[in-house]
């Protein structure tokens, strides 16, 4: 097991609360966001839990998180049912009665009369708190949260409803953290690869880890992580303290963005959180140009993920599945004779598409991607995950051919990354993308 890294920061943890979790039913994106936030205020998450809708279980991991870290924020089981019981179980912990809070539950009520519903018996348990806790408004929900401290930790419960959580979180218990605990956020340089494996990477980089200890004890102390999901791959280097305090400042950790991209290069596209999609569209819009689409094998996946992007219309014009060679044809003008020659999944057929895509829509640039993504439909000569990537602009027409692995959704996932890769390297040839970009287009 790697020991986690040294921190100055206060640790902190997470607890979610909830079978459906654990049942796989519902995806646990409370943690992530809590992590996510944990990072920017400054503090170290040491623990994340999920436990079931047990009142024991849950009192005992109150408990432990109570011993081990300054901060928990904790969701779920503050609704009205008998199966929410984390409000019963933080009382349980904490040795003290639940109270009804008269304010609570006149607020509601009318939040019931507000909703023209009428308000069950069962709702009034959600005004009920452990005595001493310091309540949290929710205004877009039933289930008001709570702050209590147990021992030298502080919790904050929150409902499990995300949309509710997060405003919970960002208007009430950021400000009171950052209030109490004024800590610099986690300094880190994330880095972005398509095209190169984990291992390869690390193999790559393995001597500038090496050298930098001599370069400064900050340095030598960063904390090196790596991330696949396929077909990308992030290295995070994070700024953790040495033995001494030493602590790798901004800058220091901006002075391995030039060796890292030399050492990457071309699969390095970006330095930071902002997707390949929002790049893409960034350097489009800079530029004053407009992309379309063109898609087979992923259904009008890539335009999905430009689609997501505040702002997308702005250089976005739209995209044309054509999943049928008849579509191909008529919709993208792939000539008939040349469809039977090569067949749909060809570099040919790729160009022609991204070529007849722009002609289409007028588009300054198109992508276009057709291939095989199984389980059924490959041959010797074409194997499922063979793909075709072709980007045009009035410059001329590139092209990639992939061979990709992985389930059928997979396939896709994965052809859609690698289209919008093929599209920043071709802004990035013209000298209209940078590595450093990270800047998403304005909403339009």
């Amino acid at each position: 097991m790697v020991a986690p890294p040294p921190t100055r920061a206060l640790p902190a943890a997470i607890l979610n609360v909830g079978d459906e979790l654990l049942a796989g039913d519902v995806i646990n994106t409370n943690a992530a966001f809590f992590g996510r936030r944990a990072r920017e205020l400054g503090f170290s998450v040491l623990e994340a839990r999920i436990v079931r809708d047990r009142v024991e279980e849950i009192v005992a991991s109150i408990s432990d998180l109570s011993r081990l870290v300054r901060v928990c924020w904790v969701s779920g089981g503050l609704g009205p049912t008998s199966d929410d019981l984390t409000t019963e179980a933080f009382a349980r912990a904490a040795g003290v009665p639940l109270v009804r809070d008269e304010g609570a539950l006149t607020r509601l009520e009318e939040k019931f009369r507000r909703f023209r519903r009428p308000m069950a018996e069962a709702n009034k348990k959600q005004a009920d708190f452990p005595h001493g806790a310091r309540l949290l408004a929710n205004p877009i929900g039933t289930a008001e949260g709570f702050a209590l401290s147990i021992g030298a930790c502080r919790f904050f419960v929150m409902p499990g409803v995300p949309r509710e959580l997060e405003l919970m979180m960002r208007e009430q218990v950021e400000p009171e953290l950052r209030a109490d605990f004024p800590f610099a956020p986690v300094l880190r340089r994330i880095y972005r690869v398509i095209g190169r494996g984990e291992s390869s990477v690390a193999e790559a980089l393995a001597p500038l880890w090496r050298s930098l200890p001599q370069r400064s004890a900050g340095l030598g102390a960063a904390f090196i992580h790596y991330r696949a999901t396929n077909p990308e791959v992030q290295i995070i280097v994070e700024a953790t303290p040495s033995d001494t305090g030493e602590l790798a400042s901004e800058d220091e950790l901006g002075s391995l963005d030039t060796e890292i991209e030399r050492l990457l290069h071309p699969a390095l596209f970006g330095i930071g959180s902002a997707s390949l999609a929002a790049r893409v569209l960034a350097a489009l819009q800079r530029a004053g140009l407009r992309v379309c689409t063109a898609e087979s094998c992923t259904g009008g996946g890539i335009g999905q993920r430009l689609a997501t992007v505040p702002g997308a219309s702005q250089s976005f014009l739209g995209g044309i599945i054509a999943y049928d060679d008849a579509v191909k044809m008529r919709q993208l003008g792939v000539p008939g004779p040349m469809l039977a020659q090569h067949g749909a999944v060809s570099e040919s057929v790729a160009r022609a598409m991204a070529e007849g895509a722009r002609a289409a829509t007028g588009a300054d640039l198109a992508v276009a991607v057709t291939g095989i993504a199984g389980p059924t439909g490959g041959s010797l000569e074409k194997p499922v995950g063979t793909v075709h990537v072709a980007v045009s602009d009035a410059e001329g027409t590139v092209h990639e051919r992939l061979l990709l692995r992985g389930d059928r959704g997979t396939v896709q996932q994965s052809t859609e990354q690698w289209a919008l890769k093929l599209l920043w390297d071709r802004l990035h040839a013209r000298g209209l993308a940078a590595i450093e970009e990270a800047h998403a287009p304005s909403p339009s």
